[in-house]
């Protein structure tokens, strides 16, 4: 390595001092990490003269899983578009200088900043710092697991965090999708293999199991609690970590404030499936959903009808089915039979005051169809009952009309609209028993004596 025109270190060549040039273009300068598969240098990028990353992966004897989480990192990095995540600019495989390895590289979006594990090391961030780093984190996972993607390692050392600049603030970005995997491919692993970094492991990883989407969300709840107590939760060796989580919940302090203590313990619960998704945790930082998650009035439906436990005060008839067949007036609307209330057609008949539940309108509405149908019924039965009756104690026989009175011609109806009708109160054979005395046009009627038994007619 030499210093180069900018004080940078700059890679050189094994057979020169002129830097290395990979791709034909992209001219490698200081070393910016590096790892058991691969080595990141910033570089100079001699065509369109910007600032580049550049991932070479180690030259290794012929491992076909290797080769495969290679081309697997290049397919999930072609697919992601993110502000919070690292681009792929090219990629490519370059042939060394004794012409018998060839190294595969990728080029990639440069941040100028430090990752957040170098940033730690200063002490913890303000509560409204590792808010900001979570909505960018979270935003970055929910576009990822979008798309089927696991990320699998998500650590502290994996996430850059750029330098202050003034203006627009610059979100973190979140990098290393070596062992990223599809979650609809087969495993690039051995099986009971344990992937990623043991103090942020999720307790499924741990165990060796399948992983999804909640994996990732555990691993961030971990890097976001400690941010902000600004220590690590699992401590200690690889087994030891990893055993831990297994053991025992992380302790969050309960100090942490209304939004942080129920997001974390929520972030990392035991079971996968009590996790928040990634698009949940960006509603909860901004302040869109409840931190302790939908309470059980949220989770279930919304209740409409007033449950049958508690029938309403204003029902008059017990049951349809009990009135009569030739009396029952049909029904349409909400209240038919077989008709669901829910997807009643049309407007209902009457106007609710503003106000009033649902609950109480409905049943009001049966109340007042029920109360027409009653009263129909009982006129109906006022004006059939009596003609039945009348016409069941009519003679036989021819009925001899009744002599005309002075005060009424004997052909013609009455005048008077409040009359009787002469043919059903004058036939002297109509055995019935004596009507009421009343008053026509004020004139006393007296009933009428029917005449001695054994009379002629």
């Amino acid at each position: 390595m030499r210093q180069g025109e900018e004080g940078h270190e700059v890679a050189e060549s094994d057979t020169g001092s002129d830097p290395v040039l990979v791709g034909g273009r992209y001219r490698l300068l200081e070393l910016a990490g590096s790892g058991a598969m691969a080595t990141v240098h910033r570089a100079r990028d001699e065509v369109l003269g910007r600032d580049v990353a550049v991932k070479t992966f180690r030259a290794h004897a012929s491992d076909p899983r290797r080769e495969e989480r290679r081309r697997s990192e290049m397919q999930v990095l072609a697919r992601l578009n993110h502000p919070s995540l690292v681009r792929l600019y090219d990629a490519g495989t370059d042939a060394q200088d004794d012409g018998t390895h060839h190294v595969a590289y990728l080029v990639m979006e440069f941040v100028h900043g430090t990752d957040l594990r170098k940033r730690l090391a200063s002490g913890p961030l303000t509560h409204d710092d590792v808010r900001q780093l979570g909505l960018d984190l979270a935003g970055a996972l929910a576009c990822v697991h979008s798309l089927g993607i696991v990320h699998r390692d998500i650590k502290p050392a994996n996430i850059l965090v750029p330098d202050p600049a003034p203006g627009r603030r610059q979100p973190a970005k979140l990098t290393d999708f070596g062992i990223a995997r599809l979650t609809d491919a087969s495993r690039l692993t051995v099986t009971n293999t344990t992937i990623g970094t043991a103090n942020y492991l999720s307790p499924e990883q741990a165990r060796g199991e399948k992983v999804g989407p909640a994996s990732d969300i555990y691993s961030l709840g971990l890097v976001l609690l400690e941010c902000l107590k600004g220590s690590m939760e699992f401590t200690g060796g690889a087994v030891e970590a990893a055993v831990a989580r297994l053991l025992r919940s992380p302790r969050i302090p309960d100090d942490l404030g209304e939004l942080w203590a129920p997001l974390l313990a929520r972030m990392t619960a035991r079971d996968p499936a009590d996790r928040p998704t990634a698009a949940e945790v960006l509603g909860v930082l901004r302040g869109e959903l409840p931190a302790a998650g939908p309470g059980p009035a949220q989770s279930g439906a919304t209740e409409v009808l007033p449950p049958a436990s508690h029938p309403s005060p204003t029902r008059v008839l017990p049951a349809r089915d009990t009135r009569p067949t030739t009396a029952r007036t049909p029904v349409v609307g909400p209240d038919a039979p077989g008709t669901q209330r829910t997807a009643a057609p049309g407007p209902r008949a009457t106007t609710p005051p503003a106000g009033a539940r649902p609950g109480r309108r409905r049943t009001q509405g049966r109340a007042l169809v029920r109360a027409a149908v009653v009263v129909g019924i009982i006129a109906v039965l006022l004006v059939v009952v009596p003609l039945a009756l009348r016409a069941a104690m009519l003679p036989s026989g021819p009925v001899q009309p009744a002599p005309a009175s002075p005060a009424q011609p004997a052909t013609g109806a009455s005048e008077d609209p409040a009359a009787p009708d002469p043919a059903l109160t004058s036939p002297a054979s109509m055995s019935v028993p004596a009507p009421r005395e009343g008053k026509v046009k004020g004139k006393e009627k007296k009933p009428h004596e029917a005449p001695p038994r054994g009379s002629g007619g």
